[in-house]
């Protein structure tokens, strides 16, 4: 639709009759038409360019729009790789944890099971050196006292063959007497005292037991 300028309506030229309108009021008239028209045809060209504004922002609006839906939709995607990502790393920590503790548990028993082994056999050790030390002094001292027991052996047998000079005095001692006594006998034709007589007994006894 062609629709017509205000300088359409201005030049328009009407043809004239003999019993036609007055032409100044037709002029008075046509020219408020015109500019009537021209502010309309003017806010109609605003109008337009506010249109085609309109429609050139709405389209850049829904561009906006569908960049942020496909934003927010890779946001989404985003957050929901980043969750079940979170949450596989989380259960492999977890896993992984539990597998460390049972390891580090199984390892610690297994350390303590060969600290207990280990003074088990350190004890037996002791123990048996213990009853070897044991058992060596037992000898020793066995062979101490057979030592000993020789050596004691040989001594009292060196003793025995050894000269007695006491005996050796109390044998003086008793021939004296009866010398003495014989020599009184004889002398005085007197009998041997009781006295040395026991006494010469007693050393012919000695001498017999030593023989």
């Amino acid at each position: 639709m062609i629709l017509l300028t205000p300088m359409d309506i201005h030049n328009k030229d009407f043809k004239r009759s003999f019993r036609g309108y007055n032409e100044d009021e037709i002029d008075d008239f046509l020219d408020k038409v015109v500019n009537d028209y021209e502010k309309l045809f003017r806010e109609n060209d605003r109008l337009k360019e506010d249109l085609a504004r309109a429609q050139k922002d709405n389209e850049q609006y829904q561009q906006l729009e569908q960049n942020l839906k496909d934003t927010l939709l890779v946001a989404q995607r985003t957050a929901e790789e980043v969750t079940s990502n979170a949450r596989k790393n989380a259960e492999e920590t977890r896993e992984n944890t539990a597998k460390e503790c049972a390891n580090k548990v199984q390892e610690a028993e297994m350390k303590a099971d060969k600290i207990i082994e280990d003074a088990k056999k350190k004890a037996q050790v002791i123990v048996e050196e213990y009853d070897r030390l044991v058992r060596e002094k037992n000898n020793f001292l066995r062979k101490i006292k057979v030592t000993l027991e020789s050596e004691l052996a040989v001594i009292d047998d060196t003793m025995s063959q050894l000269p007695d000079p006491e005996k050796e005095e109390r044998e003086k001692k008793a021939m004296g007497t009866q010398a003495e006594a014989l020599q009184k006998a004889l002398s005085g034709h007197q009998a041997v005292p009781y006295e040395a007589q026991e006494l010469a007994k007693e050393d012919d006894a000695a001498d017999k037991q030593e023989g």
